[in-house]
């Protein structure tokens, strides 16, 4: 570089000297030579002449239409026991989609209900039980109140009239002489009244009033303290019962509430892959519902500033150009997602009608950086940068004339020449081009890429049957049926043998027969005041003998059978007398109803809404197609814990039967069985078609040499969509009928 920037000084200087006719001779001849020891080494004779073309800084991505999609989670921890909707099938708004295990929630419930039971009870057993200790003691108070008051009523006088006063002289003569201090009858000056009498009835009255007053005082105590107590026992009673009993509705609410619903209509487009009795953590996406009328675009993520400097971003569906609008992702939540682990992807959205588009559609992205349009400019290789810039060297005769130029944007094939030289000027290239006498054209046609798996069929949708025998002890004997076998509704899948427990059988024989002894009692003491007491004991009653009848069925059960009708496909490891716990786990049966061919989806190739055609060989050998239809989403459309490694193929129901005809081949095992998977992905139709063998890429740039109408040879860069191993489709860039010749 600094050798070639050299020599254009020396020749400029050489110019400039032999113009003006001055200098010394010694000099020119010393400049003369310079510029011949620096002549580039390489160059050869090869160049190419200035001319407008436009040029393209683009990026591709590739995008899939992806319907408007609501993930949805339960709020707390659950044990799931079943969806309610798989992928592919419509669901209304309010639908039921997946239902948590309540077996748990039952399990408090009834625990709850006990509780209530024995509080009720234990409370009308205390509560009669008072009452029936009072009754003697009230009517002896009413006794005791009658004695005292009649008492009272026979009250004697305490005191006796008193004695005459003794009297003497004329005071005796004249008793009714009035005293000194005026007051009839009183008695004289320096003299004491006679004390009154005690009355000795009034004394032996009061012994018994007070023995009877004090036995009807401490009688009337006890019952008030008792009856006290009583009220206040009933007061916390109802207390704890107030709150027994909603805690008890929360519980049936809870169950209630165990259920996850659709906030609006569309197609389940992915579920979790967890089974029956898994654990969900709480607020974690386990199932999701799409929108196929609104459609939105999803790609490999798009930096916000590319988006934001980018001159152009549109879409190319099926050869046609659709605008967009792009959707940027917050750095908090850019952030927050790839903590997580998640992939992070672009969204964007499809301005205008989008009739013509459907889920499942091949989009291409085109984020063009900068563009343009009849540029003047060379092929990149021929500028070059020293100190002062950059330059060309121009072709002139056998000289290569050092000219410096003013650089614009380049697209990695040509450079755009905003000033030093004009159109036609030929810039010296450091290689020469040889082109071949082969051409080909530009061709409007189709795209597509061809798509091969295989893949095994599958039944999401199940039962796993449990042993329902609660009482005694369950002895394994055998299973009726056997793995991949299809079983109706009600067959006999396994026999047990069951051993009564006789102690406990006795036990709850013995308390049911004292219950309604105490009924009787109740019933003989008078019903209509124990009424509540009776209900009370009637439901101890109906539950003993519920109990009762529980274990008497349960000891007599020798069979367990299916809960639906469907496949068999999967059963727990026993053997002959094993014991069998409540609820221990048995045999899955699966829907057959609800069937896919399921197969990796390694580079999220597929995705809804994709047609497939799936092959497969009937009884008799005979090699059958179906079509079929992906049926979730992938990963692009949904968070880290709804991606799946597989897409599930939805299958014709009429074809299902014949299919699992034959699989028989390998032995029943119908999920082992493959299938073919074929599919067209990532169509294009209506796009420019270019022959591979005509294209060359440089620097990531994909470029054709185009034959002028004067028969020149120039190299042209275009907006590559997509290429396979025979050909490009173009996004932008060439047009049809353009002559390419292959180098």
């Amino acid at each position: 570089m600094k050798g070639r920037r050299l020599l254009g000084l020396a020749m400029t200087g050489f110019l400039a000297v032999a113009a003006a006719g001055c200098g010394e001779a010694p000099q020119q001849a010393a400049a003369a030579e310079e510029v011949q020891l620096l002549e580039p080494v390489g160059l050869t004779g090869s160049g190419e002449a200035a001319a407008y073309r436009n040029l393209y800084d683009a990026e591709v991505y590739s995008a899939i239409v992806v319907p408007y999609v609501e993930e949805y989670a339960f709020e707390e921890e659950v044990e799931l026991d079943t969806f309610r909707a798989y992928p592919g099938e419509a669901v209304s708004r309010g639908e039921a989609l997946v239902c948590s295990s309540t077996q748990n929630l039952d399990k408090q419930i009834e625990e709850l209900e006990k509780k209530i039971q024995d509080m009720e009870t234990e409370f009308a057993e205390y509560e009669l039980q008072v009452r029936e200790d009072l009754e003697k003691p009230r009517e002896e108070v009413k006794g005791l109140a009658g004695v005292v008051e009649n008492l009272e009523k026979h009250k004697p006088q305490e005191y006796l009239a008193a004695p005459p006063a003794s009297v003497s002289g004329s005071d005796a003569e004249d008793p009714d002489q009035p005293g000194d201090d005026g007051e009839e009858g009183g008695a004289p000056d320096g003299e004491k009244p006679d004390e009154p009498v005690p009355n000795p009835a009034y004394q032996e009255w009061e012994k018994e009033y007070d023995y009877w007053n004090g036995r009807y005082r401490i009688t009337d105590h006890s019952v008030n303290t008792t009856l006290l107590q009583l009220e206040q026992k009933t007061a916390l009673y109802e207390l704890d019962h107030a709150y027994a009993l909603q805690q008890l509705a929360f519980l049936q609410e809870k169950k209630n509430d165990v259920t996850i619903h659709a906030h609006m209509a569309g197609n389940v487009v992915a579920v979790s892959e967890y089974g029956y009795g898994d654990g969900i953590p709480g607020e974690m996406p386990i199932v999701a519902v799409g929108d196929l009328e609104r459609k939105i675009l999803k790609c490999d993520y798009i930096n916000r500033k590319t988006a934001a400097a980018a001159e152009d971003i549109y879409a190319v569906i099926d050869g046609r150009r659709c605008e967009v609008e792009y959707v940027p992702i917050e750095s908090e939540e850019y952030t927050r997602l790839t903590t997580q682990g998640e992939d992070v992807y672009s969204t964007l959205y499809l301005k205008g009608e989008a009739e013509n588009v459907s889920v499942g559609d091949y989009v291409a992205v085109v984020v063009i950086r900068q563009r343009r349009e009849h540029a003047l400019s060379v092929p990149a290789e021929a500028v070059h940068k020293d100190e002062s810039g950059s330059y060309v060297y121009i072709l002139d005769g056998d000289k290569n004339v050092y000219t410096s130029v003013r650089a614009g944007m380049s697209d990695g094939v040509y450079t755009e020449i905003l000033s030093g030289i004009g159109e036609g000027d030929v810039v010296r290239l450091d290689q020469g081009r040889q082109y071949g006498d082969q051409q080909v054209e530009v061709e409007m046609g189709s795209f597509h890429s061809d798509y091969s798996a295989s893949g095994y069929m599958i039944y999401p949708s199940g039962v796993v049957v449990q042993n329902p025998i609660a009482h005694g002890t369950v002895y394994f004997q055998e299973f009726q049926t056997s793995l991949y076998q299809h079983v109706e509704k009600g067959d006999v899948i396994a026999t047990v043998r069951v051993a009564a427990d006789e102690i406990g059988m006795q036990r709850l024989t013995l308390q049911l027969q004292r219950e309604m002894e105490r009924v009787q009692d109740l019933v003989d003491q008078g019903e209509e005041k124990n009424e509540k007491a009776i209900e009370s004991r009637m439901k101890t009653i109906a539950k003993l003998q519920e109990q009762i009848a529980e274990l008497s069925q349960d000891y007599q059960t020798t069979a367990i059978r299916a809960s639906q009708s469907g496949i068999v496909i999967w059963m727990e490891d026993l053997k002959k007398e094993d014991i069998l716990q409540k609820d221990r786990y048995l045999i899955e049966i699966a829907d057959e109803n609800t069937c896919y061919v399921a197969l990796e989806n390694e580079g999220n190739v597929l995705s809804y809404g994709n047609q497939v055609t799936v092959t497969y060989q009937n009884l008799t050998g005979e090699e059958r197609t179906v079509p079929g239809v992906v049926a979730n989403v992938n990963g692009l459309a949904v968070s880290k814990s709804l991606q799946s490694e597989y897409a599930y193929i939805l299958l014709p129901p009429e074809y299902i039967g014949d299919m699992s005809l034959g699989s028989e081949g390998f032995g029943g095992w119908w999920n082992r069985a493959r299938f073919g998977v074929e599919a067209r992905l990532r169509e294009m139709e209506h796009v420019l078609v270019v022959p591979r063998r005509a294209v060359r890429e440089i620097n990531g740039q994909t470029y054709v040499n185009v034959v002028e109408a004067d028969g020149s040879i120039v190299r042209r860069s275009f907006v590559a969509g997509g290429y396979d191993k025979n050909s490009y489709w173009v996004a932008e860039g060439l047009t049809e009928g353009m002559v390419l010749c292959l180098e």
